[in-house]
């Protein structure tokens, strides 16, 4: 199992590479990672969810995202 640090920096590098500024990565428990912020639409929210479901480590995730104005 990764460490939390090393899931932490994994998912926030991957959110990073796609260019989602606007959203944060926060390390919850062991496994477990929150993202929230806001995207542009409805296909960016998709695309992080895909990210957290397929980055190696992550076990749970809570997704706090919103579209912009909506």
């Amino acid at each position: 199992m990764r460490s939390q640090e090393a899931l932490h920096a994994t998912v926030e590098r991957i959110v990073r590479k796609f260019g989602f500024d606007n959203v944060c990565v926060s390390s919850i428990k062991a496994g477990h990672v929150e993202l929230t912020g806001t995207v542009s639409d409805i296909n960016d929210r998709a695309l992080i969810v895909v990210i957290a479901r397929t980055t190696l480590g992550v076990q749970q995730f809570s997704i706090e995202i919103k579209i912009e104005n909506i």
